[in-house]
């Protein structure tokens, strides 16, 4: 059975994919070996929402650059999904290193880089996506901490959904246990709670709360882990409503420069898939009904632009975490 996403699945995919082509090429002649880690490795078929077009996931996306290719592949993914992933890939790519590892990334991660360890010299990519808040910190840490100290970094491509965790987080103050835990695991600390705190009291508004929330994380992984540069993207829906941030971590010069580069094109793409979409859904609803327009009252939503993020990206650091006694820089 296919999945189905929005447009901004198939962007994302498509950075995805111009990102790894360019990782492998530049390390083609310094590096026999390249390791792609997918912790969220997905299923076989996916599909457009609006169109209903195929669209390539992570995993075939990885697999499929070839100047040069990825020579370790690993793909981590819960049952049952894990054994439609392996059947599909090993009928489309019988001769390539990858693996499907079934279960719980968060526990399968430290065997999966346990047996790739005397390749921790390699040039390293691992794509984080999850549907959620389930990726627990210590995976993060074990990414990190798998390459040798004189060699970069592993590079982590982060799917970090704050709007769909803050869902759950009662503005009563009532936060259930089991929604706190998940966070303090998924940051590897409470200081997420002076955020919390600060939504419950009015002193954050929600999409204050939200931008907290990711410059904790980028905080956490520049400032804990030592990665050098993060690039957060905030990525929109057809509604122009925030959905997720992609959010980058890598201590390589090269790494920042592509990335950065891939994000300026990105925030020049996005909006023109966005409005793409919604010339679509408008097409389908005008179907429904049986009316057909050229320019019709929808003209407007149909071309807005970005409410956010139309300037070219820049890198800017994090601040220190809300609630953190050193001050936050508040200079414009």
């Amino acid at each position: 059975m296919a999945r189905y996403w929005g447009f901004w699945t198939r962007g994302k995919l498509e950075l995805l994919r111009r990102y790894l082509d360019a990782f492998t090429t530049t390390t083609k002649n310094k590096s026999t070996e390249r390791i792609y880690l997918d912790v969220f490795g997905g299923q076989p078929e996916n599909r457009d929402r609006l169109t209903n077009d195929l669209l390539a996931g992570s995993a075939r996306i990885a697999l499929s650059i070839d100047d040069p290719s990825f020579t370790r592949l690993r793909f981590l993914e819960v049952e049952p999904y894990a054994t439609r992933l392996r059947s599909a890939l090993d009928q489309e790519f019988p001769r390539r290193d990858f693996r499907v590892v079934a279960g719980d990334c968060n526990t399968t991660i430290h065997a999966t880089l346990q047996d790739l360890a005397q390749l921790n010299w390699a040039p390293t990519f691992a794509f984080v996506d999850p549907n959620g808040p389930d990726t627990h910190w210590s995976t993060i840490e074990a990414l990190a901490a798998f390459k040798r100290k004189d060699r970069p970094k592993t590079e982590i491509w982060l799917l970090f959904a704050a709007g769909m965790f803050m869902r759950n987080l009662r503005t009563d103050g009532s936060v259930r246990p089991e929604d706190a835990d998940q966070l303090t695991k998924m940051f590897g600390t409470d200081q997420w709670r002076a955020i919390y705190a600060a939504r419950v009291s009015g002193d954050l508004t929600p999409a204050d709360a939200r931008d907290e929330y990711v410059n904790l994380m980028r905080s956490r992984l520049e400032q804990v882990l030592g990665y050098k540069w993060t690039h957060p993207l905030e990525v929109f829906n057809e509604h122009g409503s925030s959905i997720y941030h992609m959010i980058f971590a890598t201590d390589h010069p090269v790494g920042t420069e592509i990335m950065t580069s891939l994000y300026t094109t990105a925030l020049a793409e996005f909006p023109a898939m966005r409005q793409a979409a919604r010339q679509q859904r408008a097409r389908l609803e005008e179907e429904a009904v049986g009316v057909h327009t050229l320019f019709g009252k929808q003209l407007d939503e149909l071309t807005a632009p970005l409410r956010r993020g139309e300037r070219f990206y820049e890198y800017t650091p994090p601040t220190p975490p809300y609630g953190s006694s050193e001050p936050k820089d508040t200079d414009t």
